[in-house]
């Protein structure tokens, strides 16, 4: 037999006036009846000169001790708290909870509650931090007043019982799309053999058992009504809240960050055990997953019924973000945060316990505690687009990157002087993103490192030292990278150029000398790096490098002219120098179009750099270049990294390859930042302060002026912008030599109604301005 219930028997469907005429003959009231939703019960809304209640009308084969259990069950609430959201229920003329009345030639039972006035939580958005911890605060209630409560109906076989999971496993076959079986199969798998053996040594009692959003009503920002108690039954009491955590995921940015509000909520009135902590996620996701299987076998027997399919996509949709997430990480999100923090205080703390020098973002600054996709959240609980925080790649907390680095870390985590499959795996799939002759690895813990490693490279192969920069850049934190780097050495704290490094004008078509309608503004700025040449080899010296970023980030968020690489590397390798293109900022697939930023210039870097992207938050860093500079380098020094290349960093850099091809990153990249870029550059009709939009892919500045025509800039403004997004929820910051650009440099899982988000909001600050 079947585990599914299709449902009890639909009859004829009662209309008003016989509703009307059981709210007359059974309790005495007259007044005007509204047909309302329901799944087999006819309801009716009665609005009488006595209150507003709603009129239930059983179905016909309704068992009656279910309804004697809800009734029993609300009775004993309200006595054991009256101001309960629960509603009361009226009884007939004659006393009773339950009357019986004949129907279409059918008996029906009937009970009459009051209607509790406002609007189903599936009406209400956005929905709130503080009305989801309403929400768990509501049932938490509920389920202290019922603790103690007994009833013989309660001990029922419900489909719904999270406890009976495996019983739903026959009826997977009826989800029609095969990676989906794959995914509620594998989760069923590992329910059955790591929770359902715990549940039953999990504290019981009688819960509602659905707290889905059509079964809430809330107003004000908080709820105030718990409806519908035909799911009742006697269970592990944490399935209270797992199910409405699971409900209150769907259809949001930040699915855990809602479940811990309600989490919270719950808690706050009836405190969690420990073993009822550690079951709690995978019992949101078992309800998730009995929601979809037990949708889809109903359709198939009763296609005409669409109540079935209500919650069914978007619990797809959390399913298909949170399955792969490791439940004790999921654990801490749920109970991670509960107040918010005394900034001044951790700002006093950091004082004491860090650096002075190490800087802190926004004249406020945050407290961040969790990060989701693009999402930040503060200790709040209060949610932020991350609109620049390029180095979680994949998005924050991506559940297949987190789940790869726990599985290597348990196993073995060592270094490359032995054999391992991650590293070769990692540097073939790598190599594979190149154009030849890239071929030979190097792996290192940052950007910066790579970077070190790559002028080490450069020397070795020139027996040279000399170092050509553009104007701005800024390429690591290590000593030898402040001395290439005019951000650094230029700026608070610099001790200037040394005299091996020798600068070239930015190629901004933008504020620079040749702009962009000068068709031949890339050579001309090649022309600067042509004389930095000969002006090293007038000094009887040799270059070693050119060091630039494909895209330059420090210096602006600038997009280079076309053609400046190709001439640029013709003068540097004409006079023995090596090319190194530094793509720690905008490599992986940024800028949409194109994998590498190196190839919207139509070149071939000698030594690529890579960075940030590549672990997603993990430290891993990459050198990539020919052999014959492999082989200048290999000199008879070993090189050796403690944790360059270890199996763990290049578990986590192959998922992160695997994400980008799997969820088409590139080209989300491609789509949203040319719906980005289009917005922003529609506001520079409208407000002045913008002087130009650039960018390519998910790579984007803003710079802002406060003349048009002298290019005056607003440094100040661009601070006063950036400080008043991030009031509005959304995360930009600041760059370039002037600090007037403002740049976006978001996680590649960025979405249409994000940009579309960001340039609103933007619209909006600069016309307060």
């Amino acid at each position: 037999m079947s585990p599914i219930d299709v449902g009890r028997t639909r009859h004829a469907a009662v209309d008003a006036a016989e509703a009307q005429r059981v709210a007359r003959e059974l309790w005495g009231l007259h007044g005007q009846a509204v047909r309302l939703d329901g799944e087999y019960d006819d309801n009716f809304r009665l609005d009488t000169s006595d209150g507003a209640y709603v009129l239930k009308i059983a179905a016909a084969n309704e068992d009656p001790a279910l309804l004697a259990l809800q009734a029993a069950a609300l009775d004993h609430v309200r006595r054991r708290a009256p101001e309960s959201v629960v509603p009361r229920v009226r009884k007939t003329l004659s006393g009773e909870v339950l009357g019986r009345v004949e129907l279409c030639d059918t008996q029906r039972l009937v009970r009459l509650v009051e209607f509790i006035p406002g609007a189903l939580l599936a009406d209400v958005q956005p929905q709130s931090a503080a009305l989801l911890r309403s929400l768990g605060a509501a049932l938490g209630e509920l389920d202290v007043a019922l603790l103690d409560f007994q009833h013989p109906a309660a001990h029922r076989q419900l489909q719904w019982d999270l406890r009976r999971a495996d019983a739903l496993r026959q009826e997977v076959v009826r989800i029609p799309e095969a990676a989906r079986r794959e995914l509620v199969t594998r989760l069923i798998d590992r329910v059955e053999l790591e929770l359902l053996p715990i549940l039953a040594k999990l504290r019981e009692s009688v819960i509602h058992g659905d707290g889905n959003d059509f079964n809430i009503v809330a107003r004000d920002d908080r709820v105030v009504g718990v409806l519908d108690f035909g799911d009742m039954l006697r269970t592990a009491t944490v399935c209270e809240v797992a199910i409405a955590g699971a409900y209150a995921m769907a259809g949001k940015n930040d699915p855990m960050g809602a479940a811990a509000h309600v989490v919270a909520g719950y808690e706050g009135v009836l405190p969690l055990r420990d073993s009822e902590r550690r079951a709690l996620f995978p019992l949101m996701l078992t309800r998730l997953a009995m929601s979809v299987i037990i949708s889809a076998a109903r359709k198939t027997r009763a296609p005409e019924n669409a109540y079935y399919t209500v919650h069914e996509e978007r619990a797809w949709r959390v399913l298909e973000q949170l399955v792969d997430v490791p439940w004790d990480m999921a654990q801490d999100v749920l109970f991670g945060t509960r107040a918010a923090a005394d900034i001044s205080v951790s700002i006093a703390r950091r004082r004491a316990a860090l650096g002075r020098n190490l800087s802190l973002s926004y004249d406020t600054p945050l407290q961040i505690v969790r990060g989701w996709r693009q999402y930040l959240y503060d200790a709040d609980g209060r949610e932020y687009l991350d609109a620049y925080n390029n180095v979680p790649h994949v998005g924050h907390s991506h559940p297949r990157v987190v789940a790869a680095a726990a599985r290597q870390m348990a196993v073995l985590n060592t270094n490359t002087r032995y054999l391992h499959e991650n590293v070769l795996r990692y540097a073939e799939r790598l190599t594979a993103t190149l154009p030849a002759p890239l071929r030979v690895c190097y792996f290192v813990n940052s950007g910066s490192e790579a970077n070190e490693l790559a002028l080490r490279m450069a020397r070795a192969h020139t027996r040279q030292v000399d170092v050509i920069v553009s104007e701005g850049a800024y390429h690591g934190n290590t000593q030898e990278l402040v001395d290439v780097s005019p951000y650094k050495y230029d700026g608070p704290g610099g001790a200037g150029r040394p005299p091996h490094v020798h600068e070239v004008p930015v190629a901004d078509v933008y504020r620079g000398a040749y702009k962009a309608n000068d068709a031949d503004a890339g050579a001309r700025y090649a022309a600067y790096v042509a004389e930095a040449v000969e002006a090293i080899g007038a000094k009887r010296r040799g270059v070693s490098a050119f060091l630039i970023e494909s895209l330059l980030s420090a210096g602006g968020q600038i997009v280079l002219p076309r053609g400046y690489l190709k001439d640029a590397f013709v003068a540097v390798r004409d006079a023995g120098g090596v090319c190194i293109v530094d793509e720690v900022q905008v490599g992986f697939g940024r800028v949409g179009s194109r994998f590498w930023g190196f190839e919207l210039q139509d070149v071939v870097p000698d030594i690529v750099v890579m960075g940030k992207p590549m672990g997603n938050g993990h430290p891993v860093g990459a050198v990539v270049t020919s052999r014959e500079i492999a082989d200048s380098f290999d000199n008879g020094m070993e090189y050796f990294n403690t944790f360059g290349g270890n199996p763990v960093s290049m578990a986590v850099a192959l998922e992160v390859l695997a994400v980008i091809e799997d969820e088409r990153l590139q080209a989300n990249a491609l789509r949203v930042g040319e719906r980005l870029l289009s917005g922003l550059r529609g506001l520079l009709v409208r407000h002045p302060l913008i002087g130009d939009v650039r960018g390519a892919g998910l790579f984007v500045g803003i710079e802002l002026v406060r003349n048009r025509e002298t290019l005056e800039p607003a440094r100040a403004e661009a601070k006063v912008v950036v400080n008043a997004l991030k009031d509005r929820g959304i995360l930009t910051g600041t760059e370039g030599p002037l600090g007037n650009v403002i740049k976006i440099k978001p996680p590649m899982v960025f979405a249409d109604a994000d940009a579309d988000r960001l340039v609103e909001t933007l619209d909006r600050v600069l016309a307060a301005m």
